[in-house]
């Protein structure tokens, strides 16, 4: 079967190459609750089916803060791109991403609640991909802000729990020169 080696699903592209990329996770965690969600299970079946597509899709990270243009969902799921950006503007709303139109960054509120780094270069790998995202601040301190609230949590691995302040020191500046400070 093509992409199929050694009974091991190979991702686009690396059947060809003949090799594997070690930067890439083999799949995603989708907790099988999300079909009782409270909020999801009210969701029309189109809106589920979108929700999966992102997170399981071909571009997505584990991080899931990543780059999807609507013209890759509309060729993936053979939806018209108006559908594309209707669904991607419900599922903003509903809080289950943030989705930048100018950039065509995505964000998944929750993707670091189910899946963290477990290593310390899969910590890496977190980073670089963050670098090489396109700028938007408001999206970053979101970002951090799910990783430091999602990855502190007991029972994570130390570079699960060390993710939010390597992100932190990475991609939220401090204010240059003096600062004032109210004493108590």
């Amino acid at each position: 079967m093509p992409g199929v080696s050694g009974g091991e699903l190979q991702l686009n592209g690396e059947a060809e190459a003949g090799k594997k990329r070690p930067d890439v996770p083999r799949y995603f965690r989708v907790a099988c609750h999300f079909w009782w969600d409270e909020a999801v299970i009210h969701w029309p079946d189109s809106m589920k089916l979108f929700a999966l597509y992102l997170l399981s899709n071909k571009h997505r990270t584990l991080e899931g803060f990543y780059v999807l243009p609507p013209g890759y969902i509309e060729a993936d799921l053979r939806w018209p791109v108006r559908r594309v950006k209707g669904m991607l503007t419900e599922l903003e709303k509903v809080g289950f991403i943030r989705y930048d139109q100018r950039t065509s960054l995505l964000l998944i509120r929750n993707a670091l609640r189910y899946q963290q780094p477990e290593n310390a270069n899969v910590q890496k790998g977190v980073l670089s991909r963050v670098r090489a995202l396109p700028d938007n601040p408001e999206l970053i301190r979101e970002f951090v802000a799910l990783a430091r609230f999602h990855c502190a949590r007991k029972g994570l691995s130390v570079f699960a729990q060390g993710l939010p302040d390597l992100l932190e020191q990475e991609f939220i500046k401090a204010p240059k020169g003096p600062q004032s400070v109210k004493s108590a």
